[in-house]
Formats: C-alpha cells, structure tokens, sequence
C-alpha cells in the first residue's frame, strides 16, 4: 500500500510533468491556433495537485501537522494558478506572471519536502 505522502509526492510529480507538457503543446502552436489541448492537459496537472493537497490534508492514523499545513499550502498555490489562468489576460503580464512562478516554486518546494521525509519503499521495513 502505498502512504500518504508518497501518493501526494506521485500526484504533485505528475502535476509537474502535465504542466511541461501544456507549455509544450502551447508553445509548438501559433497563439491563434491553441485549440483546448494545453488547457485539457493543465487541467488534468491541477487535478493531480489538488488530489495531492487532499491526500495530505487528509486525517491519517499518525496525524502530523506538518502534512495538513504542507496540503493546505499546495492547495493555495494550486487556487491561485486556477484563478490566474481564468482571469489574468491573454497578453503579457508581468505582475501575473511572477505570481505563477512563486506558486510554481511553492508546489516544487513541498514536493521536495515530501521527497527528503518520505522513506523509500524498501528501506526501514
């Protein structure tokens, strides 16, 4: 069976591998030919991540603080991209931007944090 944190670390991994693949998709396309595809893939990263939040906001059987605040965190970051990506411009915005790559560098920050404390799967057992 799989631990919390490791599910959340997996779900924030794919987070990260669906929003490279969204700016991929976005950027082999001319801005006036995007289609659905890069927000159908974002889409699918902003479910994982928020799957991620919950799965550590979650009440487990040795409750730790620190999960539920590391969830509550992602679950802010995961909001303000939302938020950004259905209201900011479609122009350049510099203001909008630096928003998105702090909340970027906050979701990579927890799942370096679940990367160093979660235990490997075949050590400690």
């Amino acid at each position: 069976m799989v631990d919390r944190r490791r599910a959340a670390l997996y779900g924030l991994v794919a987070f990260a591998v669906a929003t490279a693949a969204a700016i991929a998709i976005s950027g082999s396309r001319s801005a006036g030919e995007q289609g659905v595809a890069p927000w159908l893939v974002q889409g699918v990263g902003y479910l994982c991540a928020v799957l991620a939040a919950v799965e550590l906001l979650l009440p487990a059987s040795h409750p730790s603080g620190a999960d539920r605040k590391l969830g509550g965190v992602v679950l802010v970051a995961v909001g303000a991209l939302v938020l950004l990506d259905a209201f900011a411009g479609a122009g350049p915005d510099v203001g909008a931007g630096f928003l998105r790559l702090v909340c970027l560098v906050v979701i990579v920050a927890v799942a370096a944090r679940l990367l160093t404390t979660t235990p490997a799967a075949g050590r400690g057992r």
